[in-house]
């Protein structure tokens, strides 16, 4: 992870091509997890602990990871649990 930032939604919808019901459960299956790692950037922007920072980076990257896996499986069809606001 060369810079740290904050990602919006879009950033993970771009070039996927998805119908508009799938773009609506993505953005209800990911907005919360979004919102969760945008959180940890902060914490590690503000972090002077390298322990700690390097901890916050992966927790990052398994947002990351956690975020791909919810888009892929919805767009495979599967029954992915969303947030309801």
């Amino acid at each position: 992870m060369d810079k740290l930032t904050q990602k919006n939604i879009d950033q993970y919808l771009d070039g996927k091509r998805l119908e508009e019901e799938q773009k609506e459960r993505v953005v209800m299956a990911i907005t919360h997890i979004v919102y969760q790692r945008n959180q940890n950037v902060i914490k590690a922007e503000n972090e002077s602990d390298q322990d700690k920072r390097e901890q916050f980076l992966r927790s990052i990257a398994e947002y990351d990871q956690l975020i791909e896996d919810r888009i892929a499986g919805i767009v495979d069809g599967n029954n992915i649990e969303t947030y309801d606001f």
